[in-house]
């Protein structure tokens, strides 16, 4: 008799400890609404003047002063009844609408990742396709501006030729060679040592000092 009497004061003082928190004034206010400066948690400060001062230390589960989204939403799933309930619906509300963002970035980030290897596989093979048409046009062009560049030397070496035969006779003395600067490399432009450097002795000479250069 003596055991089931202390068993059943210990019950009693479970149910009282339990149900203690039905008596204080009910949360009406919205994390959003308490979390005052926006910093994503609810302070004491920020509590002190608040309906859910009273549950503070209940809802701090990790005893840091301060009461985080995940805290607060943890005890409106435990004790909905602390809470006006449209604070209630709206937080469960909010929470639904997190999971559904979180599970559409899932699909989002998925189907990105698909597409994208989708993508490499076609632009490996465009590249693979591509690459043999893009290194003969590149060689052409290569070919077709060499071919270009020296035509425009061979032009203007003939240009300075014509200037510097001040006779027009098709051929430099060293007289007239010397008046244009060319005195030092008459000899290695005169191939046949005629003592005379003709139109194509020197279109050859200049172009060959082109290619050096190059």
């Amino acid at each position: 008799m003596k055991k089931l009497t202390i068993a059943t004061l210990i019950s009693t003082a479970l149910s009282t400890m339990a149900f203690a928190g039905d008596d204080m004034e009910k949360i009406d206010s919205s994390f959003a609404n308490l979390d005052k400066d926006g910093n994503g948690y609810i302070s004491r400060a920020e509590a002190k003047d608040s309906d859910i001062f009273a549950h503070f230390t209940r809802i701090d589960k990790n005893a840091d002063t301060q009461l985080s989204m995940k805290e607060f939403d943890a005890h409106i799933d435990r004790y909905p009844q602390h809470f006006d309930g449209d604070v209630v619906s709206s937080a469960r509300a909010e929470q639904e609408s997190i999971h559904e963002e979180g599970t559409m970035e899932t699909y989002v980030a998925v189907d990105s990742e698909i597409d994208e290897q989708v993508s490499s596989v076609k632009d490996k093979k465009m590249t693979h396709e591509l690459q043999a048409t893009t290194e003969t046009e590149v060689n052409e062009k290569v070919i077709e501006k060499e071919i270009d560049v020296k035509a425009e030397q061979t032009v203007i070496a003939e240009s300075k030729f014509e200037m510097m035969d001040s006779n027009n006779d098709g051929a430099l003395t060293k007289a007239e060679a010397s008046r244009s600067g060319v005195t030092r490399d008459f000899d290695d432009i005169d191939s046949n040592n005629d003592e005379l450097i003709t139109r194509i002795e020197y279109t050859q000479y200049q172009s060959m000092k082109n290619d050096s250069e190059e």
